[in-house]
């Protein structure tokens, strides 16, 4: 005899909370630290070539 499931009901739960510098570890916070650096090094070199372009266009 066949079983069949008419209905399923699943239940999560998702915890939000803030994790203060204290609890991670040094070597994530180095991680962290390093992401942060490179994306703003980038943005930086990207926003520092738009405006060259724009003082060469300009004259």
């Amino acid at each position: 005899m066949a079983v069949i499931i008419k209905e399923m009901r699943i239940h999560t739960v998702v915890e939000k909370r803030i994790v203060t510098e204290a609890e991670l570890p040094e070597e994530i916070i180095r991680k962290i630290e390093n992401r942060v650096l490179n994306r703003l090094s980038e943005e930086e070199r990207i926003g520092q070539s738009a405006g060259q372009r724009r003082k060469r266009n300009g004259r």
